[in-house]
């Protein structure tokens, strides 16, 4: 297809030094294309829009559960367990029984709080009759000081007595090697890690609880990428159609990757992902100076950057070759200077374009 030159400029170039003919790139553009041949040479394009936001597109990231979400119930004393009253996946509310743990830890548990139980009542009766007393005038007040500080140490320990029993998932009062395990938390149960008849040591885990509202997605990146994104900056997962925000950017990099870590929240429609989920990220970078287009919609030609506007409606469609300069690079967007907010650029089929013009110039 003949390449169209006003013929000022045309006649221009004619006298121009080879090494200045790039210069007339300025002014190539196609000849007309009917909507027809736009979609046979693949050609899309895209209006430019002065608020858009640089992407860092097609990011790798996984759904996990935030720290201050998660519960992890183990066996407070060495036991066998005895059974686990819920199935993974299933909801829990807090302080529902989730397991029970058969340990014979649990009966000493027990008949230290039943010794602590009965030396605080006995001291308590004490303390009432010496405090009768020392207002009678029969005994002296350092004996009531005495017998209060024994009531007090007596009342420490039964409390201290009471909180380790209730720890450890057993009942004041009831003498049993039985021990329940209760959720700590309103949440799903995530993960069952160990099986009823296995014996556990003390603090084995036996299952993960998570609330999963919201979730944070954590992304791996290179150090040139995390050091062009901010906290708070937009994040989207174009393949589920959600939306969220960077939460933090980690200042440390993997030994071994070589990667640094970002972390993001989703809050709305977190109900749609999993923990463990593989998801493909998105971060809009704002802040950036110049007009965001893809990197693929940009041809280099006679030394010069050169993206394609369109010009002309319906079957009279040409495409101008404009040079841009590149301002910066996020991935695979490009912010670039050259061109105008609302002009429409071609950002596929561009290579035909390219083509065109090559052709053009041979034929002359």
């Amino acid at each position: 297809m003949p390449l169209h030159l006003p013929m000022p400029r045309q006649a221009l170039c004619l006298l121009l030094p080879l090494w200045l003919t790039a210069v007339c790139v300025q002014a190539a553009e196609t000849g007309p294309l009917s909507g027809r041949q736009i979609l046979s040479l693949g050609i899309q394009t895209q209006v430019l829009n002065a608020q858009a936001d640089a992407r860092l597109q097609h990011l790798p990231g996984r759904v996990e559960v935030p720290a201050g979400q998660l519960q992890v119930l183990v066996a407070p004393l060495e036991g066998t367990l005895q059974e686990l009253l819920v199935a993974p996946g299933a909801a829990v509310k807090k302080g529902q029984v989730v397991a029970r743990l058969v340990s014979p830890g649990a009966l000493e548990l027990q008949r230290q709080h039943g010794e602590a139980s009965a030396r605080a009542a006995q001291t308590g009766a004490a303390l009432k009759r010496d405090e009768q007393l020392f207002k009678e005038g029969i005994i002296p007040a350092g004996r009531l000081e005495n017998t209060r500080a024994s009531a007090i140490e007596s009342s420490a320990q039964l409390a201290q007595s009471r909180q380790a029993l209730s720890l450890a998932g057993g009942k004041p009062g009831q003498i049993a090697p039985l021990l329940e395990l209760r959720a700590g938390m309103d949440g799903i149960l995530l993960d069952q890690l160990a099986q009823a008849g296995d014996r556990l040591p003390a603090a084995t885990p036996i299952a993960r609880i998570g609330k999963l509202s919201p979730l944070w997605i954590t992304l791996q990146v290179p150090p040139a990428v995390a050091a062009q994104v901010k906290v708070g900056d937009p994040v989207s997962l174009p393949l589920l159609g959600l939306e969220g925000k960077l939460l933090a950017i980690s200042r440390s990099v993997d030994p071994m990757s070589q990667n640094a870590t970002l972390r993001a929240q989703v809050d709305q429609g977190s109900a749609r992902l999993s923990p463990g989920q593989a998801v493909e990220v998105e971060i809009h970078v704002s802040g950036q100076a110049g007009l965001a287009l893809p990197s693929r919609a940009l041809v280099r030609h006679g030394g010069q950057l050169l993206a394609f506007v369109q010009q002309g409606k319906g079957d009279s469609v040409r495409f101008v070759a404009r040079p841009v300069k590149v301002l910066s690079q996020l991935g695979d967007t490009v912010m670039v200077e050259g061109l105008a907010p609302g002009e429409r650029v071609a950002v596929q089929g561009v290579a035909s374009l390219k083509a065109m013009l090559l052709g053009a110039a041979e034929g002359k």
